[in-house]
């Protein structure tokens, strides 16, 4: 759970200053004050004409591009974005787990610092999914509408769809992160391929099974009402049935640990100890880790996210493998890509995939 302190803004301001450097970049034979005396040209012209975005008339801009190919001028990059107005980006980040809030903006904080000669200004509010007042999550969403751009995260089920709505009819520059709701119209979206994940989990489940005659398979889902977890059950049930294992049971937590843990010993009880695999969506694992340490079951288990407690049992052998879904990658993809559209007009795709892995306990400090 998430304790008082991630409720407050976090804010911060970019300074950024000239920077000469010797070397391949020190090519500057002359000045754009001197460039544009001997063009008879305002410097702010001779900035637009260097500009492939600046607005200037054709065939001034081709007098400036030759007269910067005589003298060898390369504009400083920082230097131009002097004058550029600050670009404001605001962030949401809703989760049930605190060590995504930390990757999270760890990952803002890493993008922000490769592209900090952009005058950037970003301020990031954290919500605690445990704690959660809808009509201040809406409110939030929409106090953002005069910001250049919007990142939000677990942000995709329907209740925040009219908030959503209202804010992309005012502002396009909409993009969301990890839970991914298709339905919602934005920028682009920065996520895992639930799809592929699900495949790797019935693929791996499948290879523990090889030689086995009883191959019976339990899934256990996030919320259902997400198109994440919806499309990643639909994955996971088509997979099995192409690898010859025998889906149970798919059961839909609701996200919600104290509704997975009332009810992991009624699925138990349905099947008894015919469960040779499970599968879970969502990264609420414990009550199901909990319930196979005290049964003394083993049956393979593929959970999902690497936060601790997932570690943990992964190091006591009670879950076989977790997938990693990069969070950290999919906010700084979607932090950097969104300043660069706004700045530069830069396209991206509709979709930025972060790298999915398999996490064994060989490979798990890695994870760390």
């Amino acid at each position: 759970m998430l304790d008082k302190r991630w409720g407050l803004w976090y804010n911060a301001k970019s300074a950024i200053g000239c920077t000469f450097l010797k070397g391949e970049l020190y090519l500057k034979k002359i000045t754009i004050y001197e460039l544009a005396r001997e063009l008879n040209m305002t410097p702010s012209m001779v900035s637009r004409a260097l500009s492939p975005n600046g607005k200037v008339r054709a065939d001034k801009r081709e007098l400036v591009l030759q007269a910067a190919k005589k003298h060898g001028f390369v504009p400083n990059s920082f230097a131009s974005r002097l004058s550029m107005k600050s670009i404001r980006i605001g962030i949401i980040i809703r989760t049930l787990f605190h060590v995504n809030c930390e990757k999270m903006i760890a990952a803002i904080k890493s993008a922000y610092n490769e592209i900090c000669d952009y005058k950037i200004e970003y301020d990031i509010k954290l919500i605690d999914a445990h704690n959660e007042r809808l009509e201040e999550t809406q409110q939030t969403i929409l106090s953002y509408a005069d910001h250049d751009g919007l990142i939000v995260a677990g942000l995709s089920a329907e209740k925040y769809s009219p908030a959503l709505n209202a804010f992309y009819e005012k502002n396009k520059n909409l993009v969301q992160v990890q839970a991914v709701n298709e339905n919602l119209p934005c920028l682009f979206s920065s996520k895992h391929d639930e799809k592929t994940a699900a495949e790797m989990a019935a693929e791996f489940l499948s290879s523990c099974l090889k030689r086995s005659e009883q191959k019976n398979i339990l899934l256990l889902t996030g919320d259902l009402n997400s198109a994440l977890h919806k499309s990643a059950a639909e994955a996971f049930a088509s997979a099995c049935k192409k690898r010859g294992l025998c889906l149970v049971e798919s059961f839909d937590m609701h996200d919600s640990e104290e509704l997975l843990a009332s009810t992991i010993g009624q699925i138990f009880d349905r099947h008894g100890e015919k469960i040779d695999g499970i599968y879970t969506t969502s990264g609420i694992s414990a009550p199901l880790c909990e319930y196979l340490e005290k049964n003394g079951l083993s049956p393979f288990v593929v959970a999902f996210d690497t936060h601790s407690a997932i570690r943990e049992y992964l190091k006591k052998g009670i879950v076989t493998a977790t997938i990693s879904q990069d969070v950290t990658g999919q906010m700084k993809n979607a932090f950097r890509a969104l300043t660069l559209y706004i700045v530069k007009g830069e396209t991206m795709p509709k979709i930025i995939f972060s790298d999915i892995r398999l996490v064994l306990q060989s490979n798990s400090y890695l994870f760390d």
